[in-house]
């Protein structure tokens, strides 16, 4: 570090520097960040000359994390390539998957179709079943869709994410994992992850017949308390705080950070009065992040949050275990920063985040396919996307060294600018009662209300610029695109396979195990013994939420203001 004399001389210089380079008003302001920051036009050791953190030797590995959470990071494994994928029906994805192994994707990420994140049944009397089966995903309904799903694929040497929320997380993983036990991988060798975020239902996407928060952290922690305090799928990730759904809404980089770690403060203190320790499960807490349009911003996030959570699991929670400490997530670049307008612009802009996102130390990335503003990803694209990490990874070099933007000045600030302001805002959500109350109340989603209006409003002010929509435009210009169309009779082929399925399983044996947890919700006892019993069975994802919504009711959400 420079001494004071030090600093003062390099004062000295700078105001020479300023007069060079026309000392007007607004030149140490003249930009400001999506998180509204304002970025001066050059950085000098007298900017970080105050940052703590910079004082001591900060090691990859090492407390409190800032440079990457192992001693080697990519040097000795790369980050894992975790496409996000799935429509039309279950065997149609497990191709698609199958091309995306053989593509030299590492780990699988299932998304769901509405009708699966909802807990709805495609036969369900309230569903129009053509429109919603298989259009924004898979449809895993029931043990014999995640069958097809995962069929002749090595589940023993790879990762799945399941993505979706608390409603369903319970079933769908439990479902999962009977498959991986029928194919005789044991649950103690099963690796994955359940999204299981009472924030994407309520937050990211609001959608219909949800339960209250209380009880989506209640589901959310059962399953928590299972995989990793009972340590009955001890290599499985029972969450992921998926700040990615959140940050599509318009919240900045900022908000992004401190709405997902309220969240898991939450959790946290659920299973802390369950009787457990930190350190009985906080290794298995992980995050879903997203990388934007501003490409030093998001590395300083993701350097500040590891900073930041690494301090609160020691210092507030007195974890002792390393794996407890480090601050393990995904990455996906960024689907609101995508076009319909000049569609294979979005093929640079999925480049540069996932640049941000290896930069920034991720342990999985997803790249987004040029052409998702128009339609689910076609194979070419796809590929295309998966030979993207490839790039970075193989060909530029960044990964050469770790956190190789570690000591430049304007990154260590912002780093530590971040790091105060998450802080800040996290305050700010405490004093409403944490996250579960803030979002029960409408607080939260009347930030994210604002902070939609507010993006949108800069973009038609030309305050933040958009190529093909506000700058760069081609009106008079054809694109000529054939977009991808999803199976129009998978309605048809997952409602049979459900009619199969009751025929074939013991209903008698159902109806039981739903009278048992009925209890265990009126009772509170942790669902997931009795719902892996359920799936194993042959139960579907509709019957298991109906109970929870016939026990607990269901959700009036409050109207942002």
């Amino acid at each position: 570090m420079f001494n004071e004399d030090d600093i003062a001389d390099i004062k000295a210089e700078k105001e020479k520097w300023v007069e060079k380079a026309g000392n007007h008003k607004d030149a140490e302001t003249f930009r400001v960040t999506p998180s509204g920051i304002k970025i001066k036009n050059v950085y000098t050791p007298e900017d970080i000359s105050n940052l703590d953190y910079l004082k001591d030797v900060n090691f990859p590995g090492s407390y409190p994390y800032t440079r990457g959470v192992y001693p080697a990071m990519y040097r000795e494994r790369p980050w894992t390539i975790r496409m996000f994928s799935g429509f039309a029906t279950p065997e149609e994805t497990n191709k698609r998957w199958k091309m995306l192994l053989n593509s030299g994707q590492t780990g699988f990420s299932a998304a769901v179709d509405l009708l699966t994140f909802y807990g709805t049944d495609p036969d369900d009397p309230g569903v129009d079943a053509e429109v919603e089966v298989g259009t924004t995903g898979v449809p895993l309904y029931s043990i014999r869709g995640v069958e097809a799903l995962v069929k002749d694929l090595p589940i023993e040497d790879i990762s799945v994410a399941l993505v979706t929320e608390p409603m369903t997380a319970v079933a769908l993983t439990s479902t999962y994992f009977n498959v991986a036990k029928n194919n005789g991988v044991p649950l103690a060798r099963v690796a994955g992850t359940t999204q299981n975020d009472i924030g994407t239902m309520c937050i990211g996407y609001i959608t219909r017949d949800s339960l209250e928060p209380d009880k989506l952290l209640k589901l959310a922690c059962d399953l928590i308390e299972y995989c990793t305090a009972m340590k009955k799928a001890p290599r499985w990730n029972p969450i992921n705080f998926t700040t990615y759904n959140y940050r599509e809404g318009g919240i900045n980089a900022v908000q992004e950070i401190a709405f997902g770690f309220t969240n898991a403060i939450d959790h946290i203190e659920e299973l802390l009065k369950r009787g457990w320790h930190i350190d009985d499960f906080a290794s298995r807490l992980a995050f879903h992040l997203s990388a934007d349009r501003n490409f030093f911003e998001e590395i300083a996030k993701y350097r500040a949050a590891r900073r930041i959570w690494a301090r609160l699991l020691v210092e507030k929670y007195k974890a002792k275990d390393p794996r407890s400490i480090i601050m393990k997530y995904h990455v996906q670049t960024a689907g609101s920063s995508l076009t319909a307008q000049q569609p294979m612009v979005n093929i640079p802009r999925t480049a540069i985040q996932a640049l941000e996102a290896v930069l920034g130390g991720c342990q999985s990335l997803h790249t987004n396919s040029y052409d998702e503003a128009i339609c689910l990803p076609t194979e070419e694209a796809v590929k295309l996307a998966v030979r993207t990490q490839q790039v970075i990874m193989e060909e530029t070099g960044v990964v050469d060294t770790i956190d190789p933007l570690a000591g430049s000045y304007y990154v260590e600030w912002l780093t530590g600018e971040i790091e105060t302001r998450i802080l800040d805002y996290m305050q700010e959500i405490e004093t409403q009662g944490g996250f579960v109350k803030a979002l029960a109340s409408g607080w939260l989603h009347g930030e994210m209300q604002k902070a939609f209006n507010e993006r949108q409003n800069a973009i038609a002010e030309g305050r933040e610029t958009v190529i093909g929509i506000n700058s760069h435009q081609e009106n008079d210009r054809e694109e000529t695109y054939a977009p991808f169309k999803t199976n129009a009779l998978a309605a048809g082929v997952e409602k049979e396979r459900l009619v199969k399925l009751r025929k074939e399983r013991n209903s008698q044996k159902i109806l039981v195990l739903l009278d048992r947890l009925r209890a265990d919700c009126t009772e509170n006892k942790n669902v997931m013994p009795t719902v892996m019993e359920l799936m194993g069975e042959g139960a579907t994802l509709g019957e298991v939420a109906g109970v929870y919504r016939e026990i607990w009711g269901i959700w009036d959400l409050p109207i942002a203001v």
